[in-house]
């Protein structure tokens, strides 16, 4: 089992519970590398509108869905170069305390309403920012984002106890949840 690096002890607490807009260190793992340390900020909750995804194939089981659009800011604390890296693990919690994977494809084009451009020359302290797409039953509601990272399975490691934030998430909670009449948009928080 790998050592944990001297900086997980800086990384926000599993479980811990923040507002949009505030910032969190937390784990990131490198595909075939270390995990290393991002300064994370969710910096808004949007909800959008069943015309946003007009001309695009929606699976049958969220057909009654909505939209919810989760947009975020990063920057890289570690020496480790991030270009061309996603950052990704990240779900949103509902109203029955369920988690939602975001929508990584749609048929039928070119989704440019909430995207995530490509983060180029991402090494310590530069800046990268992104959007993540979610759909919500058109009766539920949003709860918070959440980011859990990643882990690797190395032989006889706990992962429970070495990567907590997978299993226990950091969540930036809306000052509300929200529910809109159905085709309207607006930022549940900013």
């Amino acid at each position: 089992m790998s050592p944990l690096p001297s900086y997980a002890e800086s990384y926000q607490k599993a479980g811990s519970e923040l507002q949009i807009g505030e910032t969190a260190t937390v784990p990131h793992l490198v595909p075939k590398g270390p995990e290393v340390p991002i300064e994370l900020r969710i910096t808004a909750i949007e909800e959008g509108s069943a015309n946003d995804l007009k001309g695009f194939e929606i699976p049958v089981n969220l057909k009654n869905a909505r939209p919810i659009y989760v947009r975020y800011e990063y920057k890289n604390l570690s020496d480790a170069d991030l270009s061309a890296q996603s950052i990704g693990a990240f779900v949103a919690i509902d109203d029955r305390d369920q988690a939602h994977a975001p929508v990584s494809t749609l048929s039928g084009g070119t989704f440019t309403t909430c995207a995530t451009p490509t983060a180029k020359a991402l090494t310590q302290g530069k800046t990268g920012q992104g959007c993540l797409l979610f759909m919500i039953h058109a009766n539920g509601r949003l709860k918070a984002a959440a980011y859990k990272g990643h882990y690797r399975s190395e032989g006889g490691a706990n992962p429970q106890v070495s990567y907590p934030i997978y299993y226990n998430p950091v969540r930036w909670t809306a000052s509300k949840s929200a529910t809109v009449p159905s085709g309207e948009r607006r930022t549940i928080v900013q």
